[in-house]
């Protein structure tokens, strides 16, 4: 897998990143011909391994210099970041390798914390709520219907 800081920063400013791999990350950053004085100091870290290393130890703007010595627009609001992973989401559901429920089930949960969604996915949020206590006789028409909401989502965010 290469090195794209685009996409470890997404995971961080989502909040799925941990703390404690950001030092080996920007050790990685190094590796890759990245280069700054936040990225250095970062990496200098990773000898202190998970265990050795706190959260305070690393200061945000910290993480939000690496970043942008990386190339990246940092810091990323966590909504523009929920917006890349349910675009990657709808693309696995429409282009495999995942299926329609478990896509819907993740934006559901995970993207939109249970919480109420987005308007612009909305309509993937409460299908996947309706598929949960569906009798097997609509999951053919809900799988269709997600299937629909998928691709009319990334059609939305092409425009």
């Amino acid at each position: 897998m290469s090195f794209d800081p685009n996409r470890i920063a997404i995971e961080y400013y989502f909040g799925d990143l941990q703390y404690w791999k950001l030092p080996g990350i920007a050790a990685n950053a190094l590796e890759e011909g990245f280069d700054g004085a936040s990225i250095r100091r970062l990496a200098g870290l990773a000898n202190l391994g998970r265990g050795g290393i706190r959260e305070d130890d690393i200061r945000p703007s910290e993480v939000d210099s690496a970043f942008c010595e990386m190339g990246v627009d940092a810091p990323i609001a966590e909504e523009k970041a929920r917006l890349v992973l349910a675009i990657e989401s709808a693309n696995k559901a429409v282009h495999g390798p995942s299926n329609v429920f478990d896509e819907a089930t993740y934006i559901r949960i995970h993207l939109c914390h249970l919480s109420e969604p987005p308007e612009t996915l909305r309509r993937i949020v409460n299908l996947s709520k309706e598929s949960m206590n569906a009798p097997p006789s609509q999951w053919n028409r809900i799988e269709t219907d997600l299937k629909d909401a998928f691709a009319e989502f990334l059609v939305g965010q092409k425009a």
